[in-house]
C-alpha cells in the first residue's frame, strides 16, 4: 500500500528496535513504557502500536491488557502514550485509534497517566506558591476528547502510578551538593561501621527489610518471588544494595570508646559526660539484640532499575528499630555516586505524598532533590456503565487492603 506523506497511520505491528530507538531519543522516554516492564506484570499482556506520518513515529504506547470477567478487559497504559501533545490532530488520531482498538478488544474504559511534568521545583521551595499548571491545555485537549482527568491528586492511594515524585538530577548527586546535617547523617552511618553490600546475594536480607517495613506501615508491597523476577528480568539493570551493622564490631568499638574516655586525665566536660551516656544506652540496646540470637543486621535496602540514562528507585525498606545508625543515608549516597559514574542523568526516588509533610517525603527532601507534579490520571471509557462500576470496585478493593493491613 503507498503511503501518502502527510497521513497519519496506525501501526499496530512495529518492530522492537524502532521502538526501542524512538523511546531512546524521546524527553518523555521512561522505565514503565517499555517491553521489558510488561515482563514484570502478571496476570497482564501486552501490546505495542505505533502512529506513523510518512513512515517516522511520532507516538507510541505499550498497553497492559489485564483480563476481566466474561471476556472483558482493562486496558493500562502506564506513564504514556508517548507523543507531542501540543500536536492536536496526532493526539486526536492517537486516542480516536486507542478507542477503537480498546472497544474491539473489548476493553471496559483505558487508563493512563502521560510522562508529563505539570509542575517543579526544589523540595526546599516547597512552601512557596506553585499556583500554574503548565499542562492545563493538554488536560483541555484531553477532556475535550471524553477522557476524564482525575484531577491533581495528593495521595499515593488516589492513583495507580504516583503524581508526585521526589527526583535527584545529575548535577545534585555531588558531594558538595548535600546539606551539613545529611553530610554529618552519612559520615555518622560509616562512623558506625555501617556497610553497603551490592547484588543479587543480598536479595534474602533485602526482602526481610521488605517484610519489616510492610509490618510497620501496615501495607502490602510484594513477595520475594517478585523481587527475584526483577532481578532476573533486569539483570545488570537492576541495582541491589543494603546496609548492614555487625553488633559485635560495633559494641568492641563502643567499649574502646568508652574506656578511652575514662582513661582522660582531666574531668571530663559535660559533652563528653552525655557521650558516655549514650555510649552506655547503645551498649545496652546491642547486648540486648545479641541475647536474642542477633549478629550481622540488615538495617536497610534499596531495588532500582536502569533505563538508558535513568534510574528508577522501585522499592526501599528499612529496620525501624536500628534508625539512630542513619543507614538509609549511606545506601542513598551510595547510590547516588553508581548512578554518576554510569552516566545517569536522573534518579527517580519514586513517589510521595503531595502534602510534601510526611516521614518518607522530609527525608528525600534531606537530599538536593526537586519534586516533580505529573500531569495525572485519566480515564477514557469505553463502555461507560461498565467502566464506572470497575472504578468503583477498584476503589473498595483498594479500601478492603488496607483495612486488612491495618488490622493485621
Amino acid at each position: 500500500m503507498t503511503m501518502i506523506a502527510d497521513e497519519y497511520v496506525f501501526d499496530e505491528h512495529p518492530k522492537p528496535q524502532e521502538i526501542e530507538d524512538f523511546l531512546e531519543s524521546h524527553p518523555q522516554n521512561n522505565l514503565l513504557q517499555h517491553a521489558r516492564w510488561s515482563q514484570v506484570k502478571e496476570n497482564w499482556s501486552m501490546k505495542q502500536v505505533v502512529v506513523r506520518r510518512g513512515g517516522t513515529i511520532r507516538a507510541y504506547a505499550m498497553i497492559l491488557i489485564r483480563p476481566l470477567p466474561l471476556g472483558l478487559s482493562l486496558f493500562y497504559i502506564p506513564r504514556g502514550p508517548i507523543a507531542n501533545y501540543q500536536d492536536e490532530p496526532l493526539i486526536r488520531f492517537l486516542f480516536a485509534k486507542l478507542k477503537k482498538l480498546a472497544r474491539r478488544s473489548h476493553a471496559v474504559t483505558l487508563r493512563f497517566d502521560p510522562n508529563l511534568i505539570d509542575r517543579a521545583y526544589p523540595y526546599a521551595q516547597r512552601n512557596q506558591n506553585h499556583d500554574e499548571h503548565h499542562q492545563a491545555a493538554v488536560v483541555q485537549l484531553l477532556t475535550g476528547l471524553k477522557c476524564r482527568h482525575k484531577g491533581y491528586t495528593l495521595y499515593l492511594r488516589e492513583a495507580t502510578q504516583p503524581r508526585f515524585q521526589a527526583v535527584m538530577l545529575r548535577e545534585q548527586m555531588d558531594w558538595a551538593a548535600l546539606n551539613a546535617k545529611t553530610r554529618r547523617s552519612i559520615r555518622h552511618a560509616e562512623k558506625c561501621g555501617v556497610t553497603i553490600h551490592e547484588g543479587e546475594t543480598e536479595l534474602d536480607p533485602f526482602v526481610e527489610v521488605m517484610k519489616q517495613t510492610e509490618q510497620r506501615k501496615k501495607i502490602h508491597l510484594r513477595n520475594a518471588e517478585y523481587f527475584k523476577r526483577l532481578m532476573t528480568l533486569y539483570g545488570e539493570r537492576a541495582v541491589l544494595m543494603t546496609a548492614r551493622l555487625d553488633l559485635n564490631q560495633r559494641r568492641n568499638q563502643i567499649e574502646d570508646q568508652i574506656s578511652e574516655l575514662e582513661r582522660k586525665p582531666e574531668e571530663l566536660n559535660k559533652v563528653e559526660k552525655e557521650q558516655i551516656i549514650n555510649l552506655n544506652r547503645e551498649q545496652e540496646f546491642l547486648e540486648k539484640k545479641l541475647s536474642q540470637g542477633l549478629s550481622v543486621v540488615t538495617l536497610c535496602g534499596l531495588l532500582a532499575l536502569i533505563q538508558d540514562d535513568q534510574m528508577e528507585v522501585l522499592y526501599a525498606g528499612t529496620n525501624s528499630e536500628f534508625l539512630t545508625y542513619r543507614a538509609p543515608y549511606s545506601v542513598h549516597w551510595k547510590l547516588f555516586e553508581k548512578a554518576r559514574k554510569m552516566g545517569i542523568q536522573r534518579c527517580n526516588l519514586g513517589g510521595v505524598e503531595g502534602t510534601l509533610d510526611d516521614g518518607l517525603s522530609i527525608f528525600k527532601g534531606n537530599f538536593p532533590i526537586q519534586i516533580e507534579e505529573m500531569i495525572g490520571e485519566f480515564d477514557l471509557p469505553v463502555m461507560p456503565v461498565l467502566a464506572w462500576m470497575l472504578d468503583r470496585g477498584i476503589a473498595l478493593i483498594k479500601t478492603v487492603r488496607r483495612w486488612k493491613a491495618k488490622t493485621c
